[in-house]
């Protein structure tokens, strides 16, 4: 070996020997940096993430201890500003400073910075999420909170209720149907918590034909929900846009015992005793009255047709001196006075209805049934059930008779 190699060779080892101590002391600290923040500064301090852990636990401990959340900060400041020096991306660092600051144009300046380079921190989705509903600023307001609930699920229970006020504001919803595309799955979630909550349930309404990530029970409850709340225009508008189309395939006035979006569709009772459910090839309603039982068997909400117009209802009810004690009821649904309540106790099949109330625009069709005590149990089938234009329905197709 040459002479004048040895202080190359020389000098190429301590550098090496420094730079395994170095990296040896950035491991030590790095497996340090989470749990033991200080541990891992003072081992090496080049550590910008343990730099930002140590500032934010520190931080975190005095705001604990019922301290002044900005006072702790302030306090903390100078550890977070070191960290941001060792490394520009470290989140909570810059929640410390922003909380730190007691400008609030400067404190969101630093907020907005921080959340360009990471839009993942909680911490730092938080103190923005702060700032915009201090601001009334909903738009972003519902960008943060899409951006909190996309990393992290969890915390769906804390965020969904502001989600939900901010859904009542209908300056909201085109953000909403922008943000609602089902591509996190937190979306299906908030709208199967936000269909729960009475005063976001028009403005639903509003948004459900413009999203394509709710499902068959979200539309369920919404038609339900705006029903019970007497917005049956909205309901019928948005059944219409969800029902099956494949239905419309039977005859003119005949209506099928589809059970999907209730009130348009049927409503069955299914009680101990007290049952009715369609037969398995879905032309016939079968129904079961124990004694004791009685009241409403299956009930539907109709538009209203135009009169005069009849319904035509074959049935089988045993034992037939009980058929006194089933009947069918059409209502108008913005008068509890029937327009048409009749017995099936005649051998008659075809109810007439001369005449609707001039405000009468849709109308429950209800069958009813009641075993008295003492008697033997109601039992039959009704055939799917027609309601055809005044004078067609006696000629009618029917596969059976009372």
């Amino acid at each position: 070996m040459a002479i004048n190699s040895v202080p190359r060779l020389v000098a190429v080892s301590i550098g090496a020997i420094a730079l395994a101590a170095a990296l040896g002391a950035q491991a030590i600290s790095s497996v340090s940096t989470r749990k033991m923040p200080a541990l891992a500064v003072s081992t090496f301090p080049a550590n910008g993430l343990a730099r930002e852990a140590l500032a934010f636990q520190m931080f975190s401990v005095a705001a604990a201890d019922k301290e002044d959340p900005a006072s702790a900060a302030r306090d903390n400041a100078g550890q977070a500003l070191r960290a941001i020096q060792s490394d520009p991306l470290a989140p909570k660092a810059y929640a410390v400073l922003a909380q730190a600051s007691e400008d609030q144009s400067v404190r969101g300046d630093i907020l907005e910075a921080a959340s360009v380079v990471n839009r993942r921190d909680l911490n730092l989705q938080t103190l923005l999420l702060q700032k915009h509903v201090a601001a009334g600023d909903y738009t972003r307001t519902i960008d943060t909170l899409d951006q909190i609930l996309r990393v992290h699920p969890e915390y769906s229970p804390e965020f969904f209720p502001v989600l939900a006020d901010a859904l009542t504001l209908e300056q909201t919803i085109p953000r909403f149907v922008e943000i609602l595309d089902g591509s996190s799955p937190w979306h299906l979630k908030f709208l199967t918590y936000a269909v729960r909550q009475n005063a976001a349930i028009p403005n639903l309404a509003v948004l459900r034909p413009q999203i394509s990530s709710a499902d068959e029970k979200f539309d369920r409850r919404l038609i339900i929900s705006l029903a019970a709340q007497g917005d049956i225009e909205s309901a019928a508008a948005l059944y219409r846009t969800v029902a099956d189309a494949a239905e419309t395939s039977l005859p003119d006035g005949m209506l099928d015992w589809n059970t999907a979006y209730p009130p348009f569709d049927w409503r069955f009772v299914d009680q101990a005793g007290f049952r009715s459910q369609p037969s398995r090839d879905g032309e016939e309603l079968e129904l079961f009255v124990r004694p004791g039982k009685g009241g409403l068997v299956a009930g539907r909400l109709l538009s209203a047709p135009a009169a005069p117009f009849a319904i035509r209802i074959d049935r089988d009810i045993k034992p037939a001196h009980q058929r006194e004690d089933a009947n069918v009821r059409l209502t108008c649904t913005n008068n509890p006075q029937p327009v048409l309540e009749r017995t099936f106790d005649t051998d008659t099949t075809v109810f007439q209805v001369s005449s609707l109330p001039a405000d009468c625009q849709y109308v429950v069709l209800a069958i009813n049934a009641r075993a008295w005590t003492g008697r033997s149990a109601l039992r039959g089938t009704i055939e799917r059930i027609a309601i055809v234009p005044a004078g067609t329905a006696a000629t009618a197709p029917s596969t059976s008779t009372p």
